[in-house]
């Protein structure tokens, strides 16, 4: 979300053959999901994958010809055929399919995706009972390029007891998230979607209606809520019609190249744009990334006035505030592109728009126009700026490590989309960390890697976070520490959770993956650091993933990226991951 807590002082701290088993794992009792993975590389995983090749012919999801030739097979129908058949067999322990009493699980495909680092194809799959899909569930199958399994990892929950026809209409569903927002039900312009979710504050399955990114009523800046996250999805009980959660989603930075100071005294260059009367302006049409002023005035109030004026010249010379933006937000992008193959925040090639000068009152007026503070709204960046002595200004904008953790939280809305609030809120604050330091120190030796979040926010020798020691800046680094918070998870409350806070758990964990050495050598690349990470994120990770879910995620980014390598170099590199989760007492 922000980089900064906001307000942190006001916070306190058909039958299947197997039986479907109760979800019994600790990260079943805070989402209700139960997460399983096997994977062909591992022993166990292997001797399944085996016996599961050994007996296609006699499995009838085969079509007739198929269980000899899986390469015909398009990889939809292979993946849902291989995991009906893991389903279904004995030979896959601890892996069956969930049922209630209206019958057992289906599976709604979510599409399939070439992984370029990787090399496989990844299908995915959203569970299902009666077609109502179930909240944060999600399965992954992965194939090789011959169509055959590699891996299945799932996060799956067994919601008894629900009944699944709604009481509540969907259009009154609207109503209570208007009401709640302040808009109209007409400007959601949406249909709530039907969800088995389960209600962490209740510990209890329910039937709710989702809807979702929707933009809040600007608010006097008195009122509370203006404090808040400016967009959010609601959930409401579709048959009591009460508001179950009101889930943040903001996360809280012709082709002429030119040669510029940024605010850092670092020469940068950045691409910007020829238009008619000799003019150029801040927009990379490569990199499709934009930069902005504001004026100092206030994204949150303002927010219909974003994202603000296109820096363009002559006259004067670029501003230091959107060369930094425009520099590190071109950096980013290419880091995107080049290492982790994905065409920018949506992966789609859309615009990455940036915008600076800007100054959100409701987190304070003295000094003037000093905000310290940077976001993703949901659509694009916004930052403020730090006001020094001498009255002069360094723009958020500045700081690679940010732009890049603002940025992140950009490509997590895109893909796992990872819930803001208790772990999986302090898993979607820490990815954007490991992210944001990936890529500030990426061209670095990993010897001279920075580890601060922020570094220098407060002045020389501060910093807002640290991989390495989160103790040094008030956050737990173990699950020993964990800061616990009781529901309702709120902002001006506890932060969500503490998800600033716990964070620090999660990116201990990452430091001491990132670190581990072999033969005096570190034993990852930056390269295969962010890929791991990415893939962890973008491929196996769902709306309520928790921190054990994470280290799953890890373990299974890694088996896949160096399934190719020796058994002993393989083994290595996992049990690199799995000491370092278990470090942070992720275990």
């Amino acid at each position: 979300m922000r980089i900064v807590k906001r307000n942190e002082k006001a916070a306190t701290r058909a039958p299947s053959r197997k039986v479907a088993r109760v979800a019994t794992a600790k990260s079943a009792t805070m989402t209700g999901l139960t997460g399983f993975a096997i994977d062909v590389s591992e022993p166990v995983g292997r001797k399944a994958f085996a016996a599961l090749t050994q007996n296609r012919g006699s499995f009838q999801g085969f079509a007739a010809g198929a269980a000899a030739n899986v390469k015909k097979l398009d990889p939809e129908t292979a993946a849902r055929t291989y995991l009906n058949q893991a389903l279904e067999s004995d030979a896959v322990k601890k892996f069956a399919r969930p049922a209630i009493e209206t019958g057992t699980s289906d599976f709604q495909s979510l599409g399939t995706e070439t992984v370029p680092l990787t090399g496989t194809t990844i299908v995915k799959f959203r569970q299902t009972f009666n077609k109502i899909p179930v909240y944060g569930s999600l399965v992954t199958v992965e194939l090789d390029k011959g169509n055959e399994c590699l891996a299945i990892s799932s996060s799956l929950g067994t919601p008894k007891g629900v009944r699944h026809v709604a009481t509540v209409s969907p259009v009154e569903a609207l109503k209570v998230a208007a009401k709640e927002s302040g808009c109209t039900v007409g400007s959601m312009n949406q249909t709530p979607r039907l969800y088995y979710y389960f209600d962490q504050d209740n510990v209890t399955w329910c039937l709710a209606y989702i809807i979702e990114d929707v933009a809040r009523r600007k608010r006097k800046m008195t009122d509370r809520l203006d404090f808040d996250a400016p967009l959010k999805d609601y959930v409401v009980d579709a048959h009591s019609g009460r508001l179950l959660a009101a889930l943040p989603r903001t996360a809280t930075m012709a082709v002429v190249q030119e040669m510029v100071m940024d605010a850092l005294k670092h020469k940068r260059k950045i691409t910007v744009e020829a238009i008619a009367g000799g003019k150029k302006q801040l927009h990379d049409a490569v990199l499709n990334v934009t930069t902005y002023g504001f004026d100092f005035k206030d994204p949150t109030a303002q927010s219909g006035q974003l994202p603000g004026t296109l820096y363009s010249k002559p006259p004067g010379t670029w501003p230091l505030e959107a060369v930094g933006a425009h520099a590190n937000g071109s950096a980013v992008a290419m880091f995107l592109r080049n290492i982790v193959k994905r065409n920018n925040i949506d992966n789609l090639g859309g615009e990455m728009i940036s915008t600076v000068n800007c100054w959100d009152r409701a987190e304070g007026t003295t000094p003037a126009k000093q905000w310290r503070n940077a976001y993703w709204n949901g659509t694009q960046m916004v930052y403020g700026q730090i006001q020094f002595p001498d009255g002069s200004f360094y723009s958020i904008a500045s700081m690679l490590e940010v732009v890049g953790h603002e940025m992140f939280h950009g490509v997590t809305d895109h893909t796992s989309r990872l819930e803001y609030r208790t772990q999986s809120g302090a898993l979607n604050e820490s990815y954007s960390d490991i992210f944001g330091t990936i890529i500030a120190n990426f061209s670095k030796p990993l010897k001279k890697w920075v580890w601060e979040i922020g570094a220098g926010f407060d002045g020389p020798g501060t910093a807002l976070r640290s991989l390495s020691d989160p103790n040094l800046h008030s956050q737990p680094k173990t699950m020993s520490e964990y800061h616990a918070a009781t529901p309702p998870y709120t902002y001006d409350r506890n932060d969500y959770g503490w998800v600033h806070d716990n964070s620090g758990i999660h990116n201990f964990a990452a430091y001491n993956i990132m670190t581990t050495s072999a033969s005096g050598k570190y034993l990852f690349t930056p390269a295969q650091l962010a890929a791991m990470f990415y893939i962890a994120l973008t491929v196996h990770l769902s709306r309520t993933s928790q921190f054990v879910d994470s280290r799953r995620a890890v373990v299974q980014a890694t088996r896949s990226l160096f399934r190719n390598e020796s058994g002993s170099a393989l083994t290595q590199k996992v049990r690199a991951v799995e000491r370092g989760f278990s470090a942070a007492g992720i275990l």
